[in-house]
């Protein structure tokens, strides 16, 4: 009898909301849970090694990775030896050597990986005991091999000379440096020269140092259980012994009073790298850090309603994308703003002023509560997905430990993110957007200086190098050096110009390695006055990978992507690559270089002549000690390419050609080695058919 009373109770309250609908109306969401999440398990041993576990039987899989948790370390003039020595912890023990651990991890079918502040193995579970001991074995008795070391060097330095060209690391070194000083670890900025002075008995001071048990947590992910946990660490990481490590205070970043523009020069950039940014008091924890978020996100945070994208992509047409970032810090005293974007070379003072303006506009609530619900329902939905992920409650685990959370600091989120009122979130614009008091940082060709310097509130440029460091003041130009006598320079040591005059044809051979693959070059010149004609065939194997025909008033492209035809405009674009020897040409092709001043190639002073066909602009550079040319910085295909000629050899006919080059394509340094030039064999116009 209850229950059919209790059923009619429900059906007439049912009826009664039924009849109270508005339909035109969407229903109103119901309160924000507090969501159940999986729990951790920690314990800490004697030693002080704080031990995180969260259980996950679902796959028999385990991943343990200890952090250490220290302040950053200022390094100065050997900026870097941190992630040296973190590279180099995982290459080898005292009772395994590089090659043997590495064996042993693949026999395991597992991974393992080294950083400064971490080391963690990946693996099937039913190697449970075996994982935690070579981890334990790496953690407690790296070896510190020499050889490893010397291999770690030579590839960072590799790795930086080819980043000197990357406006992504240009740039992050412009901010690093700018943002925090000399005097602040976050400044330093890793050179080949830092590198160089870093040495083997570094790495090992900075692990004896730095790693002890009491600054690290272990964290054990997936299929085993507490009790299992507590016997392996207690086996393994027990006798770990103790040691304090040490502590570093430094002075806070302080945002600056104005707008100041640094600028990085890259040289013909068809692209400009552009930021916005400054140092913020940002907390993990701290009370206005989900009103914070909120706001970044509705200016720039990624979807495609973010202000900055929706401007600058949609409205504007500068760039692909424009985001912002709100960044906390380790140190919970250097937090960062970061809006930025890459456009095009000519229109980075004018997205700098947009971005400045969609920052204003924030901060004078120029956004709609439907912005703010729309954010909320993303990171709620993204949020409860996560959950699945027993990586998410780890990580959750980890920073509750390592920052003094609250325990339901993740529980209570949908709660906290549903009650972050339109009020907080302009406090919270108005507090950290500042677009009158900002860093403006642009990475692009120097032309763009006199545009950039209006963006500054003292119309300034500071103009810093690739690695952040002040531009040295190049040696004064003799006033009786012009470009005329710069090309003459460079003709007379390559041959003399009556000697080129005699040029009628020259054949090319020369191969690169990439990756241990080896392609052949076959370039071909046929020097006719007004009506060049070239070709350029490459291969691999003996297989035609492209090849380019230009008889002198049209080309064709052919490849595996098959046939394309240059006429017209398409077809002068690339007449210029007909001629072997382009200075040769200026006069009679009307070009007239401009010079730029005196840079340094290879720590050498060269002449540095701006050149200037159609739209294209290309900077060679030309030894000032013996003329010959060094560098060319142009734009091939949208992207900017550098080239440096090097090992200048002379052939039978007594040109002086260089027999190497060198340049970079996608991040990889390819050089390029001549093997045979061949001059006036008789090549025919119809060998450019």
């Amino acid at each position: 009898m209850k229950k059919i009373i209790l059923f009619i109770v429900t059906l007439c309250l049912t009826s009664i909301a039924f009849a109270q609908i508005d339909r035109s109306q969407a229903p109103a969401s119901g309160p924000a849970p507090k969501v159940s999440i999986g729990e951790y398990q920690s314990f800490t041993l004697k030693n002080g090694l704080k031990v995180l576990v969260v259980e996950n039987n679902k796959v028999p899989y385990l991943s343990i990775g200890l952090n250490i948790v220290r302040d950053p370390l200022l390094e100065g003039d050997k900026a870097g030896y941190t992630q040296i020595a973190g590279s180099l912890w995982g290459k080898g023990t005292q009772k395994r050597n590089a090659k043997q651990l590495n064996e042993e991890i693949d026999f395991l079918g597992a991974n393992l990986n080294t950083s400064s502040v971490y080391a963690g193995v990946q693996g099937l579970s039913k190697f449970k005991n075996q994982l935690m001991e070579i981890l334990s074995d790496v953690v407690q008795n790296p070896s510190f091999p020499q050889e490893e070391f010397d291999k770690i060097i030579l590839q960072t330095k590799s790795e930086l000379h080819t980043s000197q060209s990357d406006p992504n690391t240009i740039i992050t070194n412009l901010r690093n440096v700018t943002l925090f000083g000399q005097k602040h670890p976050y400044g330093d900025v890793m050179s080949e020269e830092t590198v160089a002075n870093i040495t083997l008995a570094d790495c090992k001071n900075y692990y004896n140092a730095y790693i002890h048990p009491g600054n690290a947590i272990l964290t054990v992910i997936g299929d085993i259980s507490l009790s299992e946990v507590k016997k392996l660490a207690q086996k393994y990481f027990g006798n770990w012994k103790a040691g304090n490590a040490p502590r570093h205070q430094y002075a806070t970043p302080a945002q600056p009073q104005g707008r100041k523009v640094v600028f990085a020069n890259k040289d013909a950039a068809t692209q400009a790298s552009i930021q916005v940014t400054y140092p913020i008091d940002y907390r993990i924890g701290m009370p206005d850090q989900l009103a914070l978020n909120i706001a970044n996100q509705i200016l720039g945070g990624g979807d495609f309603q973010a202000k900055l994208l929706k401007n600058l992509r949609e409205d504007k047409g500068y760039t692909y994308g424009s985001y912002s970032r709100v960044s906390p810090d380790p140190l919970q005293d250097a937090g960062l703003f970061n809006a930025f974007a890459e456009v095009k070379t000519n229109t980075a003072d004018s997205a700098v002023t947009e971005i400045l303006k969609e920052m204003q506009n924030m901060t004078q609530a120029e956004f709609s509560d439907e912005d703010i619900q729309r954010v909320k329902k993303t990171w709620a939905g993204q949020f409860s997905r996560s959950l699945e992920d027993p990586g998410t409650i780890a990580q959750f685990a980890y920073y509750i430990e390592r920052y003094n959370l609250p325990k339901d600091f993740y529980s209570t989120f949908l709660q906290r993110l549903e009650k972050v009122s339109r009020e907080e979130i302009i406090a919270a614009s108005r507090k950290y957007f500042h677009p009158e008091n900002a860093y403006i940082l642009v990475v692009t060709d120097r032309s763009m200086k006199p545009q950039l310097a209006r963006l500054a509130g003292d119309g300034q440029v500071t103009e810093l190098n690739h690695y952040g460091q002040p531009v040295a003041e190049g040696p004064k130009v003799s006033a009786d050096v012009t470009p005329e006598k710069i090309i003459n320079a460079y003709l007379t040591a390559i041959g003399g110009t009556e000697k080129l005059k005699g040029l009628k044809d020259m054949t090319i051979k020369s191969e690169m390695t990439i990756q241990g693959m080896t392609i052949n070059n076959l370039q071909k010149y046929l020097i006719i006055p007004g009506k060049p004609a070239f070709t350029v065939e490459v291969s691999m194997g003996g297989n035609v990978m492209q090849k380019i025909v230009f008889d002198g008033e049209k080309g064709t492209i052919s490849g595996p992507a098959g046939n394309q035809t240059l006429e017209g405009a398409d077809a002068e674009k690339i007449k210029e690559q007909a001629y072997p020897i382009l200075e040769l040409e200026f006069e009679a092709l009307g070009i007239k270089p401009t010079l730029e001043g005196i840079e340094k190639v290879n720590g050498r002073d060269a002449y540095k002549l701006k050149i200037t066909i159609g739209e294209a602009t290309t900077y060679s550079f030309y030894d000032v000690e013996n003329g010959l040319k060094v560098k060319s910085v142009g734009t091939q295909g949208g992207a900017t390419q550098e080239v440096l000629f090097e090992n200048y050899q002379p052939t039978s006919f007594g040109l002086i050609y260089p027999n190497l080059t060198k340049t970079t394509m996608q991040g990889v340094p390819v050089e390029m080695k001549v093997s045979e030039v061949e001059i006036n064999t008789g090549l025919k116009a119809d060998d450019f058919k």
